[in-house]
C-alpha cells in the first residue's frame, strides 16, 4: 500500500510541470503596423488553473511588410523567464463584411524552476473591426498550438483565446486590451490586460 500511494505521489509531482508550460498568450488582433511605425506594451497575465499565479510581459512590435509584422516579448514571474519572438501573417484583411484572418507563429524559450523548454506555437486568428462611441474595438479569437520540448519528454499544448483591443478616441494610437484564454490540452487558463503605445522610427512615442 505505501508503496503504490508512493508510487502515484511520484507520478503526479513528475507529470505536473510537464502539463502547465503551454502558457502563451496572444494579446494582439489581426491588424498590422503599417511601414515605419512600431510600439511598445506592457502585458500583466494572471493565471487562473495549475495553481494559479501571475506573469508580466513587455514587447515590442515592428512592421515587415502590409500583411505582416513581427514581435519579441520578454516575461516572468510564476514562469520564472520567458522570452518569445512571433511573426503574425494576414492575407486576409478586415474588409467591408469580411474579417481579417490570419496565422502567427513563434518560438521561445522559458524556465521554470530548474526546468528549461522550448516552445513553438501556431496560432489561426481572426478579428473584426467595429466602430463604438469610446473608439474602435476589435474582438479576436485564436486558437494556439504550442509544441513543447523538455529534456524529459514533447507534448503539445493548446487553448482557445477571445480577446479584444480598444483603440480609445481620447488617447490615440495608445491601444487598450483585455484576454481570456481556457485550457484545452496541457495548458494554463489565464486572465490577461495589455496596453500598446505607438511611435515612429523618427519620432517620439505617441506620435
Amino acid at each position: 500500500m505505501n508503496f503504490k500511494k508512493s508510487t502515484l505521489i511520484s507520478l503526479l509531482i513528475a507529470m505536473s510541470p510537464f502539463t502547465a508550460k503551454a502558457y502563451l498568450s496572444i494579446a494582439e488582433s489581426g491588424e498590422v503596423l503599417q511601414p515605419g511605425k512600431y510600439q511598445i506594451g506592457l502585458e500583466p497575465q494572471f493565471l487562473t488553473n495549475r495553481g494559479g499565479g501571475f506573469n508580466a510581459n513587455v514587447f515590442f512590435d515592428a512592421p515587415i511588410n502590409e500583411a505582416t509584422s513581427a514581435r519579441v516579448s520578454l516575461g516572468g514571474g510564476t514562469i520564472d523567464f520567458n522570452a518569445f519572438a512571433s511573426v503574425k501573417y494576414i492575407p486576409f484583411p478586415d474588409v467591408d463584411n469580411q474579417p481579417a484572418i490570419g496565422i502567427r507563429g513563434g518560438v521561445g524559450i522559458a524556465r521554470e524552476n530548474s526546468d528549461n523548454w522550448l516552445v513553438a506555437q501556431v496560432a489561426p486568428l481572426i478579428s473584426k473591426k467595429f466602430d463604438t462611441e469610446i473608439g474602435m474595438t476589435i474582438p479576436y479569437i485564436a486558437v494556439p498550438f504550442n509544441f513543447v520540448n523538455t529534456d524529459e519528454e514533447n507534448y503539445t499544448g493548446s487553448n482557445i483565446v477571445f480577446g479584444s483591443e480598444l483603440h480609445y478616441n481620447e488617447a490615440p494610437g495608445v491601444k487598450f486590451g483585455a484576454e481570456f484564454g481556457a485550457e484545452l490540452n496541457k495548458s494554463y487558463s489565464y486572465i490577461s490586460v495589455f496596453a500598446t503605445f505607438p511611435f515612429e522610427s523618427s519620432k517620439g512615442f505617441g506620435n
